[in-house]
């Protein structure tokens, strides 16, 4: 009988372990812990401090310390990560009809591209497959400026400059655009470019100019064109398993902290902005503006890519959006 004391003691020891170990979120994400570099860190700890106090115990967890993309994506799928601050690209096995958000030359800003998912259903579609499999898109986080063109060999001021230029693509869909464009492309891992630009595998990149100067790629990279492509848009991913377990209560405090970790993006991104010209000039890289009318003839070479991405249903719908948005 005297036993039955400590039974219940470790019992409830045991209980209160469980109800610890249940707080636990686990925020995956790319690039140093450094909110102050790193977009996605300064989401991050946006994110954990609005969780402060909350009761839930948030561990970060940066670059591949949880595994590949994909693999993170499985794991939220599966609810071994709560929070996975993804590339894009991972949703579209699952989800095609994500790939407007990326679409070239089609959202004239961030602001634009916010403002569509907020005010309209584009997002329940995004969702829609992607709960099936236990994942739930909740934000789009930025990496950095709109996407321009980085290269190694020579200045670019016009589409027909882009012609011997051979660049690393981060997918189909961005090869699809080099070629409309007519340069050539090879896709390549993230972890494989710096190798691959300095043996001229790939003579540069589409991306913000933030990820040149991140990554050190501009002792390579020293040509850069302001395009505004598209902006430089990450997603936010969440365990939807996870999320449809938890209290009203703490749903809406994840839901505040998703809202506090998108802010401090969106103001890191508009710090960044006043600073990122000065350090690419710092680093030696040659900045060269679009000659008058470029830009809308890389748009329009640009434009027959979509109907590749998205089949005419989803493209009309992104066009319907985009347009209520306008009005």
């Amino acid at each position: 009988m005297k036993m039955i004391p400590k039974l219940l003691a470790a019992s409830a020891l045991a209980l209160v372990a469980a109800a610890a170990q249940a707080t636990e979120v686990k925020v995956a994400f790319n690039g140093a812990d450094d909110p102050k570099t790193n977009a996605e860190a300064a989401f991050v700890h946006g994110f954990v401090d609005a969780l402060e106090g909350t009761g839930f115990d948030v561990k970060a967890f940066p670059t591949d310390t949880l595994g590949s993309e994909k693999e993170r994506y499985d794991q939220v799928s599966q609810g071994l990560i709560e929070v996975d601050l993804a590339a894009l690209s991972t949703t579209f096995g699952q989800s095609p009809f994500a790939k407007g958000i990326q679409l070239p030359f089609f959202f004239e800003s961030r602001d634009e591209l916010d403002a569509v998912v907020a005010k309209t259903d584009v997002m329940d579609k995004v969702n829609e497959p992607l709960l099936d499999n236990g994942v739930r898109m909740v934000g789009l986080n930025y990496i950095g400026m709109d996407i321009g063109i980085h290269n190694t060999k020579h200045p670019v001021a016009k589409v027909s400059d882009l012609a011997d230029l051979r660049f690393r693509a981060l997918n189909t869909e961005q090869l699809a655009l080099q070629e409309a464009l007519g340069t050539t492309g090879t896709i390549i891992s993230w972890s494989e470019v710096a190798n691959a630009l300095q043996t001229g595998v790939a003579d540069g990149y589409f991306n913000p100019p933030n990820s040149a100067i991140r990554t050190g790629h501009t002792e390579f990279l020293k040509h850069f064109t302001p395009v505004d492509l598209t902006p430089s848009t990450r997603v936010v991913l969440i365990s939807e398993d996870w999320y449809a377990a938890l209290s009203d209560e703490e749903k809406g405090q994840i839901d505040g902290a998703i809202e506090a970790g998108l802010k401090a993006n969106r103001d890191w991104v508009d710090a960044w902005s006043g600073e990122v010209r000065a350090k690419h000039e710092a680093a030696g890289v040659t900045i060269t503006e679009l000659e008058p009318g470029e830009r809308e003839k890389m748009a329009e070479l640009a434009r027959a890519t979509w109907s590749t991405s998205l089949d005419d249903a989803a493209l009309q719908a992104w066009k319907d959006a985009k347009a209520s948005v306008a009005q």
